[in-house]
């Protein structure tokens, strides 16, 4: 892609700090501690006419042999040839440092287009001593402060004279399927599968991603946004700091996606932890799909699995489970087949007349319960929007219709409107009954 523009640095030097700044909004979180960003972020920013791709990477550590940081290294091998520009960020603060000398030998094969921004230059003292990062072997340096956005527009003067393209082309939405559970059940290894690709980091350290990271991606010609989240637990075992965030953009997650994916781990059946995620997803109407991953760990046969999901989770009644085994990309199809099925029921209208229909043979069958002796009436009803799909009965006695009632009704308004894959939310609405 065209106009792309790569931020990389050593851990904790302001890189996502710079990545909001560019991008305008706070996307990447940002804390005071080492190896906040481990994914990829991509963002979209435009400066002077030009549109171009931001994109925020790991902490990187070139001669480091842990796995998390060996990963995110693949990760900025496979952005650099692509890039454009290079933001190399280097703590102005504290100087220059051997890891900067590390990162700058990585970056040699790319000097043409790399420019250094020596970053946290918040006052003349730290400007003056900017020099020593010429040492680092590249032609620009530039003194910025990205949290107070000093020095940013003069950075970015010069990076669109590194960009061909007046525009980017921004990928289609689509469906935003987002990927939700506890931590380490495999969402990252599920994106992955789909993506074909390593996209978003995998690894057995519990909680290793951060961001809510959003993938644009197609399947069969259908665009989708894979949205993948940090493990959430119980908000008891959260303390306030990162994970605090993480969890936050989890649970905005829920709210920005069209489907759900809630993500239990096979080998050890749902916990409270996963109901607790489920109720969620209920309670905002949210179309799910119940992936239960590792099904090669799990002691049960699928048809037992299954029968125990029901169970646990039985106020997801509507939701499809799907069994898969993520690090070898089985039940990856199966999934989509399930996330078609509930798109389609998550986004069915019906006509004013039909909905009517059927809402007279419903309550022929079984009415309403009186209210104070009196009859309860239905007006009339009709379809006020979808995702998901939404239904206004218009009712004398709005109080005579108790949980219960109102529980088979749903039920049997939803087998009447053939809507078998998704939630379907009832609002009852009175008026005033004509004399």
């Amino acid at each position: 892609m065209a106009n792309r523009v790569v931020i990389v640095g050593r851990p904790n030097v302001g890189k996502s700090t710079l990545f909001n700044r560019l991008i305008g909004k706070r996307y990447a979180i940002v804390e005071d501690e080492p190896g906040i960003t481990r994914d990829k972020i991509e963002g979209y920013s435009e400066w002077k006419g030009k549109e171009f791709v931001v994109v925020d990477t790991g902490g990187l550590v070139p001669s480091s042999r842990e796995e998390l940081l060996e990963q995110i290294k693949k990760l900025v091998i496979k952005e650099l040839p692509e890039a454009d520009v290079i933001l190399f960020v280097v703590d102005g603060k504290e100087g220059l440092n051997p890891l900067d000398e590390e990162v700058a030998k990585f970056l040699y094969p790319y000097k043409d287009k790399v420019i250094v921004v020596v970053n946290k230059v918040d006052n003349q003292k730290v400007e003056r001593s900017i020099g020593e990062f010429y040492a680092l072997g590249f032609e620009k340096v530039f003194p910025i402060s990205a949290l107070h956005g000093r020095g940013v527009g003069e950075l970015l003067d010069e990076v669109v004279k590194y960009l061909k393209e007046e525009k980017v082309e921004k990928p289609e939405e689509g469906i935003k399927v987002a990927f939700i559970g506890r931590p380490n059940v495999g969402k990252s290894s599920l994106v992955n599968a789909i993506l074909n690709d390593e996209r978003v980091i995998v690894s057995p350290i519990a909680g290793t991603t951060r961001d809510a990271i959003e993938i644009p991606f197609s399947w069969k010609d259908k665009s989708f946004t894979l949205i993948d989240t940090a493990g959430i637990r119980r908000p008891s075992k959260v303390e306030y700091g990162v994970e605090f965030f993480s969890v936050g953009r989890s649970l905005k997650a829920i709210d920005l996606a069209d489907i759900v994916c809630l993500v239990v781990d096979a080998s050890e059946g749902p916990t409270r932890q996963d109901k607790r995620l489920g109720g969620l997803i209920e309670r905002r109407y949210k179309g799910c799909v119940i992936v239960a991953n590792k099904m090669d760990l799990s002691p049960w046969t699928k048809e037992e699995l299954e029968s125990i999901i029901r169970k646990e989770l039985f106020f997801l009644d509507f939701a499809p489970i799907v069994f898969t085994v993520a690090i070898k990309g089985e039940g990856i199809n199966e999934l989509f087949e399930s996330i078609e099925k509930v798109w389609e029921d998550y986004t069915k209208q019906h006509k004013t007349s039909y909905i009517n229909r059927a809402i007279h043979k419903i309550i022929s069958q079984k009415p309403p319960p009186r209210y104070k002796g009196k009859e309860t009436k239905v007006f009339y009803a009709f379809q006020e929007g979808i995702k998901p799909p939404t239904i206004v009965v218009i009712t004398n006695y709005p109080d005579a219709w108790k949980e219960n009632y109102k529980r088979f009704f749903v039920r049997e308004l939803k087998e009447h409107l053939d809507i078998k894959h998704a939630p379907l939310r009832l609002i009852i609405s009175g008026r005033e009954e004509s004399s």
